[in-house]
């Protein structure tokens, strides 16, 4: 895990990247990222306080399906044959 203090010195090394630059741009990137690094300090501290789930895993049925990839033909009562080309 990341140290705390790691991501406040990159914060800090954020924020002075957004006061020395000159693209409005470049400062609303720089300060994204600050949100980001803030909200990763504040969700790992809140799940210190959690405990810890174990996640389980689920039984999921799938049926099958039918692809028309199969080499079945489409048997249809007014169609001519099995060619594309039969009208």
């Amino acid at each position: 895990m990341i140290s705390t203090e790691r991501i406040i010195e990159e914060m800090q090394r954020q924020l002075n990247y957004a006061k020395t630059a000159d693209d409005d741009q470049a400062v609303r990137e720089a300060l994204t990222a600050i949100r980001a690094l803030c909200q990763v300090v504040l969700v790992s501290n809140d799940k210190k306080d959690e405990p810890i789930i174990t996640p389980r895993t689920m039984a999921i049925s799938h049926k099958p399906q039918i692809s028309s990839l199969e080499g079945r033909h489409l048997e249809e009562d007014d169609a001519n044959g099995g060619s594309i080309f039969d009208f």
